[in-house]
């Protein structure tokens, strides 16, 4: 019985010791992959391009295909029913579906709590016309603030039941038309600052002949940081500048 013993501790011993003597790299590797696969993919970039469809759109789709790029388009009610081969090649190719009015005049687009709400509803007819499909997201021309007042919101988002989102990286791209490398710089500048305080960054460009000349360089950079490019959704929480969450 003593022997037996004696041979059962020695056993268990010799187990215990045999994980000590294993190279550490084999044990360390599972998690190190691991954690590496999880900071990729936190680092999701949300790129967003207003005003179009217009003629350059078919350049930047194919600029965003070439690095596997997915974006969210905010588009005029117009410019789908003037360029509806880009506003189906949208649709068709995955990327986010948002709405920027019809005017884009803020005298026109704010002159009441409704008229904002009727242009996003007649550019909504405008894309679902086109390419047979409706969407929720809008985007309200030069941002949210300060001219989308409590009650308009209200209007637009609670009887509407549209998702308001804004930016929160600014590319500047509307007003560097020239200075290539100004937009660039600034836009990963700011978009580090973003990715640094914990938060999603949600770039805000143009669809625009100047866009297409920092938009390869600016894609190219984020690639190979790592980030993972998403589009926006009604089931994402909306980033705009009055906290509004609806």
């Amino acid at each position: 019985m003593l022997h037996i013993r004696k041979t059962f501790i020695t056993a268990l011993a010799i187990l215990l010791i045999i994980p000590l003597l294993l190279p550490q790299s084999a044990s360390a590797a599972p998690s190190a992959s691991k954690n590496a696969g999880n900071k990729a993919s936190s680092k999701i970039i949300y790129l967003t391009f207003d005003d179009g469809p217009t003629a350059h759109t078919g350049q930047l789709l194919d600029i965003l295909d070439q690095y596997n790029a997915k974006a969210t388009f905010f588009m005029l009610g117009p410019q789908m029913e003037k360029f509806q081969k880009a506003t189906k090649r949208i649709v068709a190719d995955g990327h986010g579906l948002g709405l920027h009015g019809v005017t884009h005049l803020p005298g026109k687009f704010y002159k009441s709590a409704y008229s904002g709400l009727k242009e996003m509803q007649q550019a909504n007819e405008s894309l679902n016309k086109v390419a047979g499909v409706k969407t929720s997201l809008v985007r309200t021309p030069y941002g949210s603030k300060p001219y989308l007042k409590s009650a308009y919101r209200n209007v637009l988002l609670g009887q509407g039941g549209f998702h308001l989102w804004d930016w929160n990286v600014d590319s500047e791209d509307w007003k560097y038309k020239k200075d290539h490398q100004k937009v660039y710089n600034s836009v990963m500048k700011q978009i580090h600052n973003v990715q640094k305080s914990g938060t999603t960054p949600v770039v805000l460009m143009h669809d625009q002949e100047a866009t297409l000349k920092v938009l390869p360089q600016v894609l190219k950079t984020l690639k190979a940081e790592g980030y993972q490019f998403e589009v926006l959704t009604k089931k994402v929480q909306p980033v705009n500048f009055w906290n509004d969450k609806r």
